[in-house]
């Protein structure tokens, strides 16, 4: 067989994001809290940005002094910008500036914002990758869990399954260790991976006999893999020094305080949404910045650094207000659409998918999974997150669906008012569902039994008894 080389040209279409769009994706899934911190940020970064107050008349009186110092020193624009050896009253408000941006060092960051710090420093990452990763990092619970199936990523992000599980599989070596797994078995199976254990006596304990080891059957265990019953003992302490909620360390932090992003009031039988951006700073363009960058005598240098500058802060400005612009739209459609649920409660809740909402609001589906990602809302009923308005549709007739949150409510209320003396299996839960019109499979039914953390029947008896 003849190798050879040879050239050829090959036209393809992609999307390249460009810093300013990567800023408004990234400012589109920033919840509240995270968001004034972040515009906090860019105000002492960028000094043609500022904070509408009461004081900008008193600074008003600095133009002039600052306009002196441009012209007379003639410096380059970005070292003068970031002196912090001035003495005058423009040098003495970037030491403030600094100092607080110094000030931002001690604050503890939320679980997402770890990761997102990780991914950044990922190499070889292509930006639909990264893309990727942000929407899994999005769809990380606080306990440090993914809080979405493969098929629910691949519909929003669009991308294949197996590219979705090679940035997932790069997060799970992230720290915390255990993050992004999807269940408890993969969340300790990872712990003991990063600990080049994956091949021990825990490991495979876990992988194979989970269920005997939540019997404590050890002695079975120690015949299993025909090792002394110390043995096992030891594997399961060192199973048991693992940690089951790897996002449990940056769950105490004053941050993970939740403040709505929105309001809802109910008016004479309709819904009033209300944004709740009264502790966003009201961004505006500097005018002391925009007379420097029509004067003449400022030189060339300056003026381009100060161009820079006014391009960055009036893109941040507008993203800003889109990102306020698409929440309230998608929220409209939330209300609309699950008016019931927030009267009612969740038996209540309709089948809704991000692809749904996507095709009613006219956006891309990673737009509006962005939008959702850890977002609250306040309600007559207290706070809810914008996700818990979401729940994939079961077909319990032709024509007819229910929500699978709906379909849990149910099981969680049949084992609740169960005889505990012969507690419910799930082929019994299958067949009083069956009355109810309820087509369920019975691993479809155990499957939602486990997500509510609940016992298989044959445990729920032992620790009654227990009791």
């Amino acid at each position: 067989m003849l190798l050879k080389q040879k050239l050829s040209l090959k036209l393809a279409q992609r999307l390249v994001l460009t810093p300013n769009m990567r800023q408004a994706l990234h400012i589109l899934q920033l919840p509240l809290l995270e968001l004034k911190k972040y515009l906090q940020e860019k105000v002492v970064e960028n000094p043609l940005l500022e904070e509408s107050n009461e004081e900008q008349e008193k600074e008003q009186t600095q133009t002039d002094e600052l306009l002196d110092n441009l012209l007379q020193n003639q410096t380059e624009a970005p070292e003068y910008f970031d002196s912090d050896n001035d003495n005058t009253s423009y040098g003495q408000e970037q030491q403030k500036k600094q100092a607080y941006k110094e000030s931002l060092l001690r604050y503890s960051p939320s679980l997402q914002e770890h990761l997102i710090q990780q991914l950044n420093l990922s190499s070889g990452l292509t930006p639909a990758q990264y893309q990727i990763g942000q929407l899994i990092i999005g769809n990380v619970d606080e306990n440090g869990y993914l809080d979405a199936t493969l098929e629910e990523l691949r519909e929003t992000s669009l991308a294949g399954k197996a590219e979705i599980k090679k940035v997932l599989s790069l997060i799970q070596t992230f720290d915390p260790p255990g993050v992004g797994s999807s269940s408890l078995k993969e969340c300790l199976l990872i712990q003991l991976k990063q600990q080049n254990k994956e091949h021990s006596l825990s490991a495979k304990i876990l992988q194979r006999y989970l269920t005997d080891l939540e019997k404590r059957k050890y002695e079975h265990l120690a015949q299993l893999f025909k090792v002394a019953p110390n043995k096992i003992e030891e594997a399961v302490k060192e199973i048991a020094s693992l940690e089951p909620k790897p996002g449990r360390p940056f769950a105490s932090f004053p941050n993970s305080y939740i403040n709505p992003d929105l309001f809802i009031q109910k008016q004479k039988g309709q819904y009033e949404i209300i944004l709740n951006d009264e502790e966003l700073p009201a961004l505006q363009i500097s005018s002391r910045y925009r007379k420097l960058l029509e004067d003449k005598k400022v030189p060339k240098n300056t003026k381009h650094y100060l161009k820079q500058q006014l391009h960055s802060a009036v893109w941040l400005i507008k993203a800003v207000a889109q990102r306020q612009a698409t929440l309230l739209n998608l929220v409209q459609f939330l209300i609309k659409e699950q008016k019931e649920f927030l009267e009612k409660g969740t038996r209540y809740l309709k089948p809704l998918t991000v692809e749904k909402i996507a095709r009613a609001i006219k956006r891309d589906k990673s737009t509006v999974s962005r939008v959702i990602a850890n977002k609250y809302i306040q309600t007559p009923s207290g706070i809810i997150a914008l996700r818990d308005f979401l729940s994939q549709g079961v077909k319990v007739k032709p024509g007819k669906f229910i929500s699978s949150k709906n379909i849990k409510v149910q099981i969680e209320e049949l084992i609740k008012n169960e005889d505990i003396q012969h507690p419910l299996t799930d082929e019994k839960i299958v067949e009083i569902l069956k009355e109810r019109q309820i087509h369920l499979a019975r691993r479809t039914a155990a499957k939602y039994r486990e997500q509510l953390k609940i016992l298989p029947a044959n445990l729920r008896k032992n620790s009654f008894h227990k009791e």
